[in-house]
Formats: structure tokens, C-alpha cells, sequence
């Protein structure tokens, strides 16, 4: 009885859903955000991340003044290129994986359009654009993704001039990887062989 208790407390320890919006293991502690990318030109401002919990998070990217001065259009990211991916991004990720729920609305503030900020989420470390650089500059919409490793989110500014995107996460929910039926089998087997082996050693000193 007290193996099979106690691989029942595993099952219930690994299963299941571990948070709800951003509590719990998925607090604001537990997400990292970073600035990557060098910004060029005048008066550079970095993006950033503001935690409303438990509710929402905004995402606010990088932006500042072209080096060719005020009305210019020479990106001022170095390296970046308008409507392109690169090396210019906020990013916000937790290692934690799981599944993940949430709703998105996107502002774009840029002259340019959405395609000078493009946002999106991080799935184990791969970037997956969910804004559309040749929409409108306000969208929005909701998804879920299954992550093995990590998650997170982005906004690139490809050219980091003409004004700021900002992304504003609601909706937030956190779903444990459940284990796969032979693992339940592995650790219900573990268990079990567990309590035969204090049973054959309570008989024998007896």
C-alpha cells in the first residue's frame, strides 16, 4: 500500500497544471530579458519588459534617431536591415517547459508600418514571427505552443528608427509537460520494487 501511495504522490508531482498566468514558477523572476544587437544613431532606447502580475506583460522594443538624421531612413541597428530579422531584439524567456496559452495585442508606432518591429514568441530557442510586417499597425491575436526546453518573446526592430512597437501579453496560462505513458510505468515500477525490497527486509528481521 505505501508503494502504491507513493507513486500516485509522483504522478500527481509531475502532472498537471503548474501556474496560471504569471505566477507561481513562471513569476517575473523567473524570465530573463535581454537587449541584443548594438544600436547606432542618437538618443538610443533600449526595450523593455514590465511584468503587470498576474495579469499581463508589455514588451516595449528598441528605437532611435537614423544616423542620418532626423528624417533619414539608414537603420540604426548595426547590422539590421528594414522588414529583416536581426540582431537588434528585446527579448523576454524562462527555461521552463511546458505549454503555453496566451492572447497578444500589437502597436506599432513606427512611420515606416509593423515591418521595421516584428514580434513574436521563442520556442526552444527558436523564433517564431506571429506580427505581420505588411499588416496593419495594430493587430492581435491568441496561441499556444508546447515548448520542450524554453519560451519566450521578441521584438526585433530590423531598422530601429521611426518609433517603437509595443506587445502587450494577457491571458497568460502555464501547462506541466505531462509524461509519457512508459515513463508512469518506469516510476509506478520503481515504487512498487521499492516497497517489495522494505517488505523482504522487515520479514527477515523478524
Amino acid at each position: 500500500m505505501k508503494a502504491v501511495a507513493f507513486a500516485s504522490l509522483l504522478l500527481f508531482g509531475v502532472a498537471g497544471p503548474a501556474a496560471a498566468q504569471f505566477t507561481g514558477p513562471l513569476a517575473p523572476p523567473a524570465w530573463s530579458v535581454a537587449n541584443t544587437g548594438t544600436l547606432t544613431g542618437s538618443s538610443p532606447t533600449l526595450g523593455t519588459a514590465i511584468f503587470s502580475p498576474p495579469t499581463q506583460l508589455v514588451l516595449t522594443g528598441s528605437n532611435s534617431i537614423s544616423p542620418d538624421g532626423a528624417g533619414g531612413f539608414a537603420p540604426s541597428c548595426s547590422g539590421g536591415f528594414f522588414q529583416t530579422l536581426g540582431p537588434c531584439q528585446l527579448q523576454v524567456t524562462a527555461n521552463v517547459p511546458g505549454t503555453y496559452t496566451f492572447s497578444w495585442s500589437y502597436l506599432s508606432s513606427d512611420n515606416a508600418g509593423p515591418g521595421g518591429d516584428i514580434f513574436g514568441a521563442i520556442v526552444d530557442s527558436t523564433r517564431v514571427v506571429l506580427s505581420d510586417p505588411g499588416g496593419e499597425n495594430t493587430q492581435s491575436g491568441t496561441r499556444t505552443f508546447a515548448a520542450g526546453s524554453s519560451f519566450g518573446w521578441f521584438i526585433n526592430c530590423t531598422d530601429c528608427i521611426g518609433g517603437s512597437a509595443t506587445a502587450t501579453i494577457s491571458q497568460f496560462a502555464f501547462a506541466q509537460a505531462v509524461p509519457e505513458p512508459e515513463t508512469y510505468a518506469l516510476m509506478i515500477a520503481g515504487a512498487l520494487g521499492m516497497g517489495l525490497v522494505r517488505t523482504r527486509r522487515r520479514r527477515r528481521d523478524e
